[in-house]
C-alpha cells in the first residue's frame, strides 16, 4: 500500500482555531499530517521571525473527526513556527506540502505581505516545500476572534485543491498558492485563477486623524480605497464582486518585472 503524503499544516489563528481543526478534518481523508500553530492569535504578524526564546513545542491534543490527533504549539509567530517546525519535528519525513489556513478572513492584495497565514506559507516555500495559503471571507469582527462559521465549503475547497495540486507538477516561478473562498461558498460556486491586486482587500482609516491618534483608533475597511478599483483578473475583483474561490499564485521572487535596463538609467 502506498504511502500517504505528509502535509505540514499551520496557521496564524493560534492552536484553538476552529479554522485549524476543520483544515485538518478536510486533510486527514487523504494524508498523514503534521499540525503545528503559534500558542496565541498571531493574525497580521506577515513572515515577522518572533518569538520567545526559551520557546519549545508544547503538545496538545486536537479533536478530528472524532479522533484525538496530537498537535504541537510554540509561542512564536507563524514564520518562526514553520521553520522551527521543519528543522525539529520534520528530521525523519519532509512533508510532501505544507497548508497554511483555514483562516479567519480573506487575504487580498496587498494584504499578503501583513498576512501571517501567507508568511507561515512563504516560510515553508523557502525551504523548498511546495505551500498552500487559504483564507475563508468571514465578518470584519472574526478575524481576531474564533465566531462561529460554517468550515463546509471552504474544507471541501481546501480537499479538492490539494488532492489536486499535490500530484500536479507545478509552474517554475510558482511557490505558493494561494487560495480564498468567499462567504457563499457552496458545490456550484466557481474557480478563477487571477493575479495579486495591487490594493488592499482590508485598510485601515484613522479618522479625524492627528499626531496625537492612538494607533487603536484605526478601523478596517474593505478595500479597494477609495478612488480606486480592482482589475478584472485580480483576486480582489474575483472574490468581492465574482463570489469566486480566487486562486492566486504567488512567487518568492517579489523583484519588479520592468526590464532592469530600464531602472540602470534612472542610475
Amino acid at each position: 500500500m502506498a504511502e500517504k503524503p505528509l502535509i505540514l499544516l499551520a496557521n496564524d489563528d493560534g492552536i484553538d482555531s476552529p479554522g485549524l481543526v476543520a483544515a485538518a478534518e478536510a486533510l486527514v481523508l487523504f494524508a498523514d499530517i503534521l499540525v503545528v500553530a503559534p500558542k496565541f492569535q498571531q493574525t497580521a504578524t506577515g513572515r515577522a521571525l518572533q518569538g520567545s526564546p526559551e520557546a519549545i513545542f508544547e503538545s496538545r491534543t486536537l479533536e478530528v473527526a472524532g479522533d484525538d490527533v496530537t498537535a504541537w504549539c510554540l509561542d512564536a509567530s507563524p514564520a518562526t513556527t514553520v521553520r522551527h517546525a521543519l528543522q525539529c519535528l520534520c528530521v525523519k519525513r519532509r512533508p510532501d506540502m505544507m497548508v497554511s489556513g483555514i483562516n479567519y478572513g480573506e487575504n487580498l492584495g496587498t494584504n499578503v505581505s501583513a498576512s501571517g497565514t501567507v508568511g507561515a506559507a512563504i516560510q515553508a516555500a523557502i525551504w523548498g516545500i511546495r505551500a498552500l495559503a487559504v483564507s475563508f471571507e468571514v465578518p470584519y469582527e472574526y478575524h481576531y476572534t474564533y465566531g462561529n462559521v460554517d468550515w463546509r465549503g471552504a474544507k471541501e475547497v481546501l480537499e479538492r485543491a490539494v488532492r489536486q495540486l499535490l500530484v500536479a507538477i507545478w509552474p517554475e516561478d510558482v511557490d505558493i498558492i494561494k487560495v480564498d473562498i468567499p462567504d457563499t461558498v457552496d458545490r456550484t460556486t466557481s474557480w478563477r485563477v487571477c493575479r495579486q491586486s495591487r490594493e488592499p482587500g482590508w485598510w485601515g482609516f484613522v479618522p479625524g486623524a492627528r499626531f496625537d491618534t492612538p494607533v487603536g483608533k484605526t478601523i478596517g475597511q474593505k478595500g479597494p480605497r477609495p478612488g480606486k478599483s480592482g482589475q478584472p483578473c485580480d483576486d480582489l475583483t474575483a472574490l468581492y464582486q465574482r463570489k469566486e474561490v480566487a486562486i492566486t499564485p504567488l512567487s518568492l521572487d517579489m523583484s519588479s518585472r520592468i526590464r532592469l535596463e530600464e531602472i540602470h538609467k534612472l542610475l
